[in-house]
């Protein structure tokens, strides 16, 4: 049997490109908001002892819109399962979205970085003595510093030297762009420099940085790639040594360099995959990272034709040196950017996914009506007005952030509801913990409807100005007529949650001919419940 609605079925393998649309017993498409096409399934007619051409792993499954040729639906083939039975012969084909892309690879990945002496190893140190350190700024600044030190009565000569080397970004296969720190000092020696020395795996070296050591310390500064070193290095070395003076015993204990506030940022590339050699701030932007991911990571994507947004919160940490996937990463983000959003549609001419990183929709897209059905999971149970945000800071301690807001149905109740949210010991800082912490309080201000909507009629699409059949919905505002009346609520051109919701995802079946919509929130299944809570527990988070 052919679907009964206009639409086509095309699978691609190597060894043929073939239309199934005939052999089609139904098709169930979805995508979500975030992500864009997450999956399709397809029932096909097919004898279970051969091996369909057009069936293979990771083929590619494409349907089109038959009436003008449109993609509606692009991926690939993940699980071709097989059975028989009353309905004969069957191969259930089931394929991933563009969005799986994001999960394909998991790589360590370090954006910009605020290091600890925890980070730093001995390296370098040429007279038996010398120590590296950490712990509370000698210079007294109340900082967690880096300490570097000739003790009392050593030795030492012209050239003896006591580094501190963090080699993070080499170890995940990058190179280091910019680099900062503030540095203070025991004593005043003409003849001991503190200096930053970036070098290739311990070979080729640049000097970024140096000073002559003195009680007067050197304030933070920072150094970027092409200005203070070559493109291409990727270890950090922070040295105390002697320069000239010849043989010397250390008199007394205050021969020492102390680094605090040392930040360290990584090279990125942009979405075509070329590498960015200017441009660089001790901090990052989420926009700056989707683009890397693109150019780095998620190369099936269509860098040349991705939309990105610009955005301008500044984040100061973001590394993962332990490996993480880019979906893992965008999460992040959204948590530091909760009105922006990212999908992967359709294969471009070049062959790659189209993707966009853009804004949340602020107006009304869609107009319809519950008359093919509705169903609400609104509940008070979203509504906070505190949470405490756990981060790491540069010492490996656990801090918390506090915050709060003024929710009126908690007011009128006499209640405080408050809530936890884990940064992990990936991504952390005070700015971005107070950042997290009011994205998720505004979310979690107004009790939303939510719920399921069936569309089983074209509707009216305000933005291409004609009527829309259901497959063909997209993420976007919509506005439902007939759930809770109240004077003015169809007048509402912004998300309310009690006329106008935002489409987080849709699921269209052919058998049925209707899309069901989640509406500002995904459906409570049990296996999403038990996903979420398994992402917020901190041993299944990324360390």
């Amino acid at each position: 049997m052919s679907l009964p609605i206009p639409l086509t079925v095309r699978l691609r393998t190597p060894r043929v490109d073939r239309h199934v649309t005939v052999d089609a017993r139904d098709l169930v498409m979805r995508w979500t908001d975030p992500g864009g096409y997450a999956s399709c399934t397809v029932p096909l007619a097919r004898p279970l002892t051969t091996q369909p051409d057009e069936i293979a792993y990771y083929g590619q499954v494409t349907v089109y819109d038959a009436r003008d040729g449109s993609v509606v639906w692009d991926g690939r083939m993940e699980d071709p399962g097989r059975g028989a039975g009353g309905d004969g012969q069957i191969w259930d084909l089931t394929a991933v979205g563009g969005q799986a892309h994001t999960r394909d690879r998991t790589v360590p990945l370090i954006y910009v970085q605020r290091l600890g002496s925890s980070d730093f190893r001995r390296a370098a140190v040429n007279v038996t003595g010398a120590t590296v350190g950490g712990g509370d700024d000698p210079g007294g600044s109340g900082k967690d510093a880096l300490v570097v030190q000739f003790p009392d009565g050593l030795h030492i000569s012209n050239t003896s030297r006591v580094s501190a080397r963090y080699d993070g970004i080499a170890l995940a296969g990058q190179k280091i762009a910019l680099i900062g720190y503030a540095w203070d000092g025991g004593s005043n020696d003409a003849n001991m420099n503190v200096d930053a020395i970036l070098s290739t795996g311990g070979g080729a070296n640049d000097t970024a940085r140096t000073a002559t050591i003195s009680t007067n310390g050197g304030p933070y500064a920072t150094r970027v790639v092409g200005t203070n070193w070559a493109n291409g290095r990727d270890t950090l070395d922070l040295r105390y040594w002697r320069t000239a003076g010849g043989l010397y015993t250390v008199p007394s204990d205050l021969a020492w360099a102390s680094f605090t506030d040392i930040a360290v940022v990584a090279m990125r590339f942009d979405a075509t995959g070329s590498e960015r050699t200017t441009g660089y701030a001790d901090t990052v932007l989420a926009s700056e990272v989707v683009a890397d991911l693109i150019g780095r990571l998620l190369t099936d994507y269509d860098g040349a034709t991705a939309t990105i947004a610009a955005t301008t919160h500044a984040i100061d940490q973001l590394a993962y040196p332990d490996g993480v996937t880019a979906a893992q990463v965008l999460e992040d983000l959204l948590a530091l950017e909760s009105r922006y959003t990212w999908r992967a549609w359709e294969r471009t001419d070049a062959g790659r996914y189209r993707f966009e990183w853009v804004q949340r929709p602020s107006s009304v897209r869609y107009e319809c009506d519950v008359v093919d059905g509705y169903d609400s999971q609104g509940s008070a149970d979203g509504l906070y007005n505190m949470v405490t945000v756990r981060w790491r800071d540069s010492a490996g301690r656990s801090r918390f952030v506090f915050r709060s807001s003024v929710v009126p149905e908690l007011v009128a109740a006499g209640l405080n509801r408050q809530a936890s949210i884990d940064l992990g010991s990936d991504v952390g800082s005070s700015a971005d913990a107070i950042r997290a912490g009011d994205q998720f309080l505004a979310e979690h201000q107004y009790a939303l409807n939510g719920g399921r909507l069936r569309v089983a009629r074209p509707i009216l699409d305000m933005e291409t100005g004609r009527m829309v059949m259901p497959w063909e919905i997209r993420p976007g505002l919509i506005r439902v007529r007939g759930i809770l009346p109240r004077i003015d609520a169809l007048n509402a051109t912004d998300r309310d949650g009690v006329t106008v919701f935002r489409i987080v995802s849709s699921e269209y079946r052919a058998s049925d001919g209707a899309a069901t919509l989640e509406l500002d929130s995904y459906a409570r299944t049990t296996p999403r419940l038990l996903s979420t809570l398994m992402r917020r527990m901190p041993s299944f988070r990324r360390r």
